[in-house]
């Protein structure tokens, strides 16, 4: 028979609040700041291509870092 994780104690789910954030912000700044520099070399400032790759890649890479930081507690 499964036994039954216990639930987790108040500061242990502070503190899994607290990574997730970092692990959604963290990977959504570097596409941001990667896209906005990569628009400057190309000189693609019109358009903003790279920029809103960065920040769809950053944005999968933070789900998908939320996932596995849950993926315990599913």
């Amino acid at each position: 028979m499964k036994q039954k994780k216990p639930s987790p104690s108040v500061w242990e789910s502070l503190g899994l609040l607290g990574a997730l954030g970092f692990v959604i912000a963290i990977p959504l700044a570097l596409g941001y700041y990667l896209g906005t520099y990569l628009d400057g070399v190309t000189h693609n400032n019109k358009s903003s291509l790279y920029l809103l790759l960065g920040l769809l890649l950053g944005l999968i890479v933070g789900i998908y870092g939320a996932y596995r930081l849950f993926k315990r507690f599913l």
